[in-house]
């Protein structure tokens, strides 16, 4: 089943994504670490692009509770809300919860998962 997965490796605020429409857009721990409005933006442009009316988007980052840093980098934050408020009106917030996970090294982080779909147009 793999084989059937084509990979893309890039820095996604600025790659250029196949023009094929994307039925889901799942990201578990990448936004948070965009911590400049600049990098948001541009990630949130290439959903916009990405995805098809109607197709799921996924989101997982660090919850209001969680650290403030991760692997040495800064994070940036959010309740469902507030992460919701980041993709804005191009998408409705269909659920969120909030999860506790714990690291490799035991340590309980709390992140917030909020799934979307873009608004058909």
């Amino acid at each position: 089943m793999a084989r059937r997965v084509h990979w893309l490796v890039g820095d996604i605020t600025s790659m250029d994504l196949p023009g094929l429409p994307y039925d889901l857009w799942h990201d578990r721990a990448v936004f948070h670490f965009l911590v400049e409005e600049a990098a948001r933006r541009a990630y949130v442009a290439q959903v916009l692009r990405a995805v098809r009316p109607g197709g799921h988007v996924i989101v997982a980052t660090f919850g209001a509770r969680g650290p403030t840093q991760c692997s040495g980098l800064p994070v940036k934050r959010y309740d469902a809300d507030a992460l919701h408020d980041e993709f804005g009106s191009a998408f409705d917030l269909v659920e969120h919860r909030e999860h506790e996970h714990r690291s490799p090294g035991g340590v309980v982080q709390q992140f917030v998962y909020c799934y979307c779909r873009k608004v058909l147009t």
